[in-house]
């Protein structure tokens, strides 16, 4: 073959592909021919149902016994211990004496303050009996010597009263520190006094914790060193945390007649007191925190809906739902950090909400 033949062979050839492939370019696509958008894929989560259940704030910590009046009394001028008139371990009441702390001379500057006082008041008298014979600077300063006497006469009497020391309140004499003889300084610990019925038990508690608690809560207290439960109240929840503990201190009143309970004493204090019945109650972790607010995936025809919650009241590491979910409703209890409205779900497990805090599967 020549060579124009060879030539002429050739163009006839892409003559007859490029006429075929202008024919296929022209004719239509079936829809089988045009492939399906591809599917998300399955999430693989666990669920859980819920039901209906109680909140139960159920706290159990150590605690220690105080006196719920604890006094530790002294003389403000200090002196001579005259005299003590209780020993340790007696019971007194509110006014009664404890000790004489150089009484005898806070007498005599007392009975001296009198002294001037009347006489200042009787020179008062008599240039007032002198009519227009006195002159009114005799007169001012016969008044002003009366207020003065009656000022002297007032602190000798305030000192008079404070050589006796005595009890503030009614309680139990815990200790004495003087002795008869003695001179104690200002200030100086003359006794101890504590009221030991009711006692006072104060306790740490979490932040986590605090929240659920209000006062006239009911308590038990136990101790090593009894074999009965003791119970009381709640009294006083701090409104600030311990900013070395960051934890708050709560106060509760334990009566304790047969004075059992002592201060100083380790006690085990535990609360407990139903907050709601027959609420949606979650563990936190369960909750998905977005920027619109605080929700859960709640599984709907096989997919997963996003659904905004109202929480409560925290109670160690679950919360009251109060407004959102209802009894009979799954939702997503694992899985769902990565999940987005609308994901199809492969369900792994599905349990019930909730007993103890923990799905049951």
């Amino acid at each position: 073959m020549s060579p124009r033949s060879s030539i002429l062979l050739s163009l006839a050839a892409l003559t007859l592909l490029g006429g075929c492939t202008a024919e296929a370019e022209s004719e239509p696509l079936s829809p089988a021919d045009v492939a399906a958008p591809p599917q998300a894929p399955e999430v693989r989560v666990e669920t859980a149902r819920l039901q209906g259940s109680q909140a139960l704030l159920d706290i159990a910590v150590p605690g220690e016994i105080r006196g719920s009046r604890d006094a530790l009394l002294a003389s403000p001028t200090g002196g001579f211990v005259e005299k003590v008139y209780v020993d340790e371990g007696d019971e007194v009441r509110a006014g009664q004496p404890i000790a004489a702390i150089d009484r005898r001379s806070a007498t005599a500057r007392k009975d001296q303050a009198q002294a001037q006082l009347d006489q200042a008041r009787a020179e008062l008298a008599r240039i007032e009996k002198l009519g227009d014979l006195a002159t009114a600077q005799q007169l001012d300063g016969a008044k002003t010597q009366v207020r003065l006497a009656e000022a002297q006469a007032e602190l000798a009497d305030v000192a008079w009263q404070r050589a006796l020391v005595t009890a503030p309140f009614s309680g139990v004499v815990g200790q004495i520190g003087v002795e008869v003889g003695e001179v104690a300084g200002p200030g100086s610990p003359i006794a101890r006094l504590v009221q030991l019925d009711p006692v006072e038990v104060t306790l740490s508690v979490a932040d986590r914790d605090v929240v659920g608690l209000k006062a006239g809560m009911p308590v038990a207290v136990q101790t090593d060193a009894n074999a009965g439960i003791f119970t009381g109240t709640l009294q006083a929840i701090s409104p600030a945390a311990d900013l070395s503990t960051r934890s708050f201190v709560v106060k509760a009143s334990v009566e304790n007649p047969d004075r059992a309970l002592l201060p100083g004493m380790i006690a085990r204090v535990a609360l407990a007191e139903v907050l709601a019945k027959d609420a949606i109650v979650l563990p936190q972790e369960w909750l998905v925190t977005r920027i619109d607010g605080v929700g859960v995936y709640v599984v709907e025809e096989g997919v997963a809906r996003w659904r905004p919650v109202t929480p409560g009241k925290i109670v160690h590491d679950q919360v009251v739902i109060e407004s959102g979910l209802a009894p009979g409703e799954t939702i997503v209890i694992n899985g769902h950090r990565t999940l987005a409205d609308g994901d199809p779900l492969l369900v792994a497990r599905e349990g019930t909400c909730c007993e103890d805090g923990r799905a049951v599967f």
